[in-house]
């Protein structure tokens, strides 16, 4: 496993770097519950399609998907890892939820080359470094502060091996669907809630992300950013 955690297994999920308690927003009770809180109004077909949807233009991103280790960083319960894992050597499911990964393990129990880590706030401390060869995180970074994002993402960059494959997207401040979520947030108040999304636009990942350490190769910008990035060799 080169100095990664055996499939099938997890880390201790003790106490977590988590000052502002980002876990204790996602704590499902059941799985229902769990897809309602990652994507609302979406019944069981259509988070495993989107989830099928997601995976196939990651793995599209690996010359030899089935010689890679991929870090999936805010796995969630299992949404795009279930239709990744198949096709790549190892998955290294990653969440800052007890819950989350409870339900992972249990949805993914089928799948032999999985393993599960406790994420903390800002950085993937069970995960060793250079030891993954693509690290994706879809929808996630979103929901912690900015500079958390942005700790997190510079371990992200140690875990990579030398060009390895970052896949990371935001929700898009620039979109009507999201600008219609922060005037919510501003309507209701919201500032003072750690839960609440932090939106983006293009040009501000296209400056932050670097600082990180990642160099871009590409950016999308829809009603989510996209970006496709490496680290240096």
């Amino acid at each position: 496993m080169r100095g990664r955690l055996a499939p099938g297994t997890a880390s201790p999920d003790g106490a977590i770097d988590d000052p502002l308690g980002y876990a204790a927003h996602w704590a499902p009770a059941d799985e229902a519950q769990a897809r309602d809180a990652i994507a609302p109004a979406a019944d069981a077909e259509a988070f495993d399609r989107s989830g099928r949807e997601e995976a196939e233009r990651i793995v599209g991103r690996l010359e030899r998907p089935a010689d890679a280790d991929v870090l999936d960083l805010g796995c969630g319960i299992g949404r795009v890892a279930r239709h990744v894992a198949p096709a790549v050597r190892t998955l290294l499911a990653a969440d800052a939820s007890a819950m989350m990964l409870a339900l992972a393990r249990t949805r993914l129990a089928d799948l032999a080359n999985v393993g599960f880590v406790r994420a903390a706030s800002a950085s993937l401390p069970a995960v060793a470094s250079s030891s993954v060869d693509l690290a994706y995180s879809i929808l996630v970074l979103q929901h912690v502060e900015r500079e958390d994002a942005v700790l997190m993402l510079r371990d992200v960059v140690r875990v990579l091996r030398p060009g390895g494959i970052a896949i990371l997207t935001y929700p898009n401040l620039l979109s009507d669907p999201y600008l219609d979520a922060f005037l919510g947030y501003v309507d209701r108040r919201e500032v003072a809630n750690s839960a609440r999304a932090r939106f983006y636009t293009p040009q501000e990942v296209e400056r932050i992300v670097p600082t990180t350490g990642l160099v871009i190769d590409s950016i999308e910008a829809d009603v989510e950013i996209r970006v496709t990035a490496h680290r240096p060799t």
